[in-house]
């Protein structure tokens, strides 16, 4: 629980800064736009009304009214998603969309790609606070012909906040959690800049289920964002994002490969910096170069001694040009040409043993070319058509597609949309050279994973647009896919290979919303998913850690013109699957569903401040993500946010 030392401090810091000047800068705009355009859908920014798709928006008002201290809890409210966190926070956090693989999603933090070479060019949520982010946007469904490889199950955009004046965010919770934000920005007529700092530290949790101390957990977050308009029509925009974490955690010792008390740690350090260079001569012609960099650093210790690291590193340029145009026939049309560079470079180092020498250095390099074309032939019809063309240095090339389309449906029955897609994935670094050569040998000669998806949809609104009924189904099938769990007898060892037989993923998904009146917002979402691989010896079988049932129910009230507002989640996992290693081979154990209840309330005490309590799984649900790794039970936090 809360400690009366931090309480105290927390309070002493609330009367200190009511105390001082209001400052003159304004409030921060809501939601700037997010609700009204989609950055995945298309490679220029489009209306939902146009996108043949559906997009999923967690907004700023949604990041403000849950005071969520990590992306993750939110991300849980989409059906869409299967999250598996690996303990307390900072452990490892793996999300899958639609059954997919957890390095099957493609994550952009305001237009840069951060998924992580160091790690398989997988993304980890664990990291990410949530006052770093102002908003969250996530478009399921094959998006290769769009973004690349990564984006075979669909792909995330992160956008980071936009302040005015100066920010400050503080509390203090459970398991000695302490948190701080600062912000600051400044708007002129040339452009804007905003630089926030963030701070998050916490005992934690223990994270084997026998007993032992608690695995702390700390990470700090700095990031930098900015545009000047250099001409008129000459526009420079650019982030510079790093976070260094410090994540405690327990060794899974023979023979039951199972968590137990140690002393393991992990120091992982990474920075995105990249700039977009803008530049519209004319209302038709849109041209955009951007060159981005990403480095990582992955160490781990045993007992206070380092033992291995891993390091990432991305660099990557784009150039891309759109021309918007009108037609007697296809009425209003955009065509998009794009090319791009990209290398990536892999680093490990560790301890040499009889088993093989882990360390190594790494390279990849890739070039794409694609076109995108877009057109509105009739007010409610709205297609799309994308074609790219990847090659790449050490495997295959790869040629994939997207063609959509939207349209209102006839006496006002609502809108439909259909898209077919292919995407890939290619072979990481850890899989084609691997981590561990005593237990695990790469492969250097796998081909990338294919993927072809289609998706059916409809919404409609009601009772004068205060109610919304969303319902939508997709299929998927991946070729080609990489098993990493193959035992070569000839070296004694695991390795990777492609399979030969797809798997499959199916799925619907339903939404409801309410909107009884202006204060009040609930929505329900439900998905089904039907996810299963290739077994060894024919057939199929189920996919591992993907729930086949699962769900949320969010309300959202305002209350006193708007000064108290209160949010509650309810979020529903259904039974899965997960692998014992007890026994060789492996076999499969059944993780029980759970429910988890969040609330959260804001009080602006004054324009200018504003105090929060926020309650995570208040019913102190007994769960696991992981088999073996027990997850946080019922937390308190309190805090206070000081603005302009």
């Amino acid at each position: 629980m809360l400690q009366p030392l931090s309480v105290r401090l927390l309070l002493a810091v609330v009367v200190t800064f009511s105390s001082l000047p209001a400052a003159t800068a304004e409030a921060p705009a809501a939601d700037n736009g997010i609700d009204t355009l989609i950055v995945l859908g298309s490679r220029t920014p489009i209306t939902p009304g146009e996108l043949p798709g559906a997009a999923q928006i967690i907004s700023a008002t949604d990041l403000r009214d849950t005071e969520s201290p990590f992306l993750t809890d939110l991300l849980r409210t989409l059906p869409t998603t299967a999250l598996s966190r690996s303990g307390g926070p900072g452990t490892l956090t793996q999300v899958r969309i639609r059954g997919s693989e957890a390095d099957h999603i493609q994550v952009r933090i305001d237009g840069f790609k951060v998924n992580d070479p160091a790690i398989g060019s997988a993304y980890d949520f664990a990291h990410v606070r949530g006052p770093t982010v102002e908003a969250i946007e996530l478009l399921p469904g094959a998006s290769g012909a769009l973004w690349g490889s990564d984006a075979v199950a669909g792909a995330l955009h992160l956008r980071t906040p936009t302040i005015d004046g100066l920010e400050l965010r503080a509390g203090v919770g459970s398991r000695s959690t302490r948190e701080i934000t600062l912000g600051a920005g400044t708007t002129t007529e040339q452009g804007q800049i905003t630089m926030i700092a963030d701070h998050y530290d916490t005992r934690g949790e223990n994270i084997a289920v026998g007993p032992g101390d608690s695995d702390g957990y700390t990470v700090t977050t700095l990031n930098l964002r900015g545009s000047l308009d250099i001409t008129p029509d000459l526009t420079l925009t650019g982030t510079v994002r790093g976070f260094d974490a410090s994540v405690e955690f327990d060794p899974t010792a023979a023979p039951d490969f199972l968590p137990v008390d140690g002393d393991r740690e992990s120091d992982i350090r990474r920075v995105i910096s990249g700039m977009h260079l803008d530049f519209t001569p004319t209302e038709d012609w849109r041209h955009r170069l951007t060159v981005e960099a990403l480095g990582s650093r992955h160490k781990d210790f045993a007992d206070g001694t380092a033992t291995d690291a891993r390091l990432g590193r991305r660099f990557r340029a784009v150039a891309q040009s759109a021309y918007a145009f009108e037609h007697a026939v296809g009425g209003s049309q955009q065509l998009i040409f794009a090319l791009e560079t990209e290398q990536e470079r892999f680093r490990q180092r560790g301890q040499a043993t009889d088993f093989g020498d882990p360390n190594q250095d790494q390279r990849l390099r890739q070039h794409a070319g694609l076109v995108e074309w877009r057109a509105t032939p009739a007010d409610d019809i709205h297609l799309m058509a994308a074609l790219r063309q990847d090659w790449n240095s050490d495997f295959s090339n790869a040629t994939t597609w997207r063609t959509g389309i939207r349209a209102a449906l006839p006496a006002e029955l609502g809108v439909a949309w259909a898209t077919y897609a292919t995407a890939v994935k290619n072979p990481a670094f850890t899989e084609r050279f691997g981590f561990t050569p005593d237990t695990f040998q790469g492969n250097p000669d796998l081909d990338p994973e294919r993927s072809r998806a289609l998706e059916l949809g409809w919404t409609r609104a009601f009772l004068d647009d205060r109610a919304e009924l969303e319902l939508l189904w997709h299929r998927a099938r991946l070729e080609r896919e990489i098993d990493g769990f193959v035992f070569d007898v000839g070296t004694g060892a695991f390795t990777a290979r492609n399979r030969d037989r797809n798997s499959r993923r199916e799925g619907v998904e339903a939404r409801v919303t309410l909107r009884p009146d202006a204060a009040t917002t609930l929505t329900a979402r439900y998905a089904w998913l039907d996810a299963s691989e290739p077994e060894p010896a024919g057939g199929q079988i189920r996919e591992l850690r993907r729930p086949r049932h699962s769900g949320a129910v969010s309300l959202t009230r305002a209350f006193a013109n708007d000064r108290l507002r209160l949010r509650g989640d309810v979020i529903w996992t259904g039974q899965r699957e997960d692998l014992s290693f007890a026994t060789f081979p492996a076999t499969r154990v059944d993780l029980d569903d759970y429910v988890l209840i969040h609330a959260a309330a804001s009080w602006a005490a004054s324009p200018r401040l504003e105090l929060f309590l926020r309650g995570d799984n208040l019913g102190n649900e007994n769960y696991q993500d992981v088999l073996g790794y027990t997850t946080p039970g019922r937390q308190v936090h309190v805090g206070f946010r000081l603005r302009p």
